[in-house]
């Protein structure tokens, strides 16, 4: 049914359970997973060139990190899997994304905003429906996810 699943995953509490799920389907429907982690990029007002420097060296490390546990997972499941980390705006990095991939399906998790953030601005997941070439699977966390 799905031949080619993406993930978007930045380590938080929404993305995880995402992950767990994409990496069930991508095994049990023999998909390639791509993993994508998505920096977006927003004005930095570093006092020196030398911090400014050691802020993306931080961001770097962290995705590596992220990544590599991602591919390990995988690969302990038997699922083909590749890494990406995107710059810029999130859902429209995705859904571009998924799109030249050829992707089948979207999985991505929800992070509910406060009240009054969420009905103005919305969330990455619901503009990545919105936008998004293929099928999406929005992913709540649950209480066994905390």
């Amino acid at each position: 049914m799905f031949h080619t699943i993406v993930v978007a995953f930045d380590g938080s509490a929404g993305s995880l359970p995402a992950f767990r799920k994409a990496l069930r389907l991508a095994r049990d429907y023999h998909s390639t997973l791509h993993v994508l982690s998505v920096e977006e990029s927003v004005p930095h007002y570093a006092s020196s060139q030398s911090e400014a420097g050691a802020e993306e060296s931080e961001v770097a490390s962290y995705f590596q990190n992220l990544h590599w546990r991602a591919r390990q997972d995988a690969e302990a499941v038997g699922v083909e899997v590749s890494t990406r980390v995107l710059r810029g705006h999130a859902a429209r990095s995705i859904a571009e994304a998924a799109s030249e991939m050829g992707a089948d399906l979207i999985v991505i998790g929800h992070h509910a905003h406060p009240g009054v953030v969420e009905r103005l601005l919305g969330s990455t997941s619901d503009r990545v429906v919105d936008t998004a070439p293929c099928s999406v699977l929005v992913v709540r966390e649950t209480e066994s996810d905390k």
